[in-house]
């Protein structure tokens, strides 16, 4: 807990000192601070009373630029500039204005208009601070923001805890309604299998990562399946030798659906995934993407496995050899 008579300025600058100790990648992205009186100009347009913790904030950085963990302040969790917190703000106030239902669900029961939104990560959580900066630090689900955790007791609580434990820093994940939908996968009831896979599609919890990673094991063949889409569309990079290593020994509609989930990784297609995982992965996955790239009968595919008949490990070469075959004959 951080010490109450602590000043927002004061943690910011252990945060800054704590990120130099550690040659965070974040500094090569954090954009130099807007000063007191910009910040304050700004919230004030947009907020009307912000607490002085979140001018302080602003004050010190603008936020991050770029891409991946030069913008992160945390792992996987991105720092947006002040100018884009607000219209993110206005995104969600309007929306949750156009999806009222008075007076059962009034706006301010989708989106607090008391909550300032600090960092996001990239499966749609927001990390908010109640009060426009003098409540507590949440992260919600902006899909369900019923679903939200408390991180911290204060910004200044906030930012101590990141400078104490900087780049190991973790929030508590939205980890128990992530396990419990993707145990329904396997339900007897196919309604409920029927909502897990509509509420994991929707809120693609980041924290269904590892149970969606153990139901590609399930005996139950639409579990399988299920799994094997869903884990691609949360987005997680993690994700891509997992799912060639599945269209590699899978067969039937398993290959499909686990070929289904890398094209949901995106941006890039399936075939630059697994030119890639042909160039760069062990033996085993080498030779999963070969036939990935069979199954794909993508323009491209038998030029990518061209290079692999002169792979320095011989089972590689025969199932190069194998599938050029296959495709040269069809």
């Amino acid at each position: 807990m951080s010490d109450s008579t602590r000043t927002p300025q004061r943690s910011l600058a252990d945060l800054e000192a704590r990120l130099r100790d550690i040659d965070s990648p974040a500094l090569r992205g954090l954009n130099p601070g807007l000063g007191r009186n910009a910040a304050k100009q700004l919230l004030d347009r947009a907020v009307g009373s912000p607490d002085s913790a979140l001018i302080a904030l602003y004050a010190w950085r603008n936020g991050a630029r770029g891409l991946g963990r030069d913008a992160e302040l945390l792992p996987g969790v991105g720092f947006p500039p002040l100018e884009e917190a607000i219209r993110s703000r206005d995104f969600e106030l309007r929306l949750a204005k156009d999806n009222e239902d008075l007076p059962e669900h009034p706006a301010a029961t989708f989106f607090d208009p008391g909550w300032f939104p600090i960092l996001a990560d990239a499966v749609g959580n927001l990390y908010v601070v109640e009060r426009l900066g003098a409540g507590r630090v949440l992260v919600v689900d902006r899909e369900d923001t019923a679903d939200q955790e408390e991180l911290a007791g204060s910004l200044v609580e906030f930012i101590d805890r990141i400078a104490r434990d900087g780049r190991d820093y973790q929030p508590p994940p939205l980890t128990d309604m992530a396990r419990a939908l993707v145990r329904d996968l396997e339900s007897d009831r196919p309604e409920d299998r029927a909502r897990a896979v509509k509420e994991l599609k929707r809120k693609k919890p980041a924290s269904a990562f590892d149970p969606l990673v153990t139901m590609l094991e399930s005996e139950d063949a639409e579990a399988r399946r299920y799994a094997a889409l869903l884990l691609g569309q949360l987005g997680d990079r993690r994700a891509i030798p997992i799912l060639i290593r599945c269209i590699g020994r899978w067969s039937g509609k398993d290959v499909t659906s686990a070929y289904g989930g890398l094209i949901a990784i995106g941006p890039e297609r399936p075939l630059d995934h697994l030119v890639k995982a042909l160039k760069t992965g062990d033996p085993g996955l080498r030779r999963d993407a070969i036939k990935g790239l069979l199954i794909s009968r993508e323009p491209g595919a038998a030029a990518a496995i061209q290079p692999a008949l002169q792979d320095p490990d011989t089972d590689v070469r025969k199932v190069a050899e194998a599938a050029l075959g296959q495709l040269g004959d069809s």
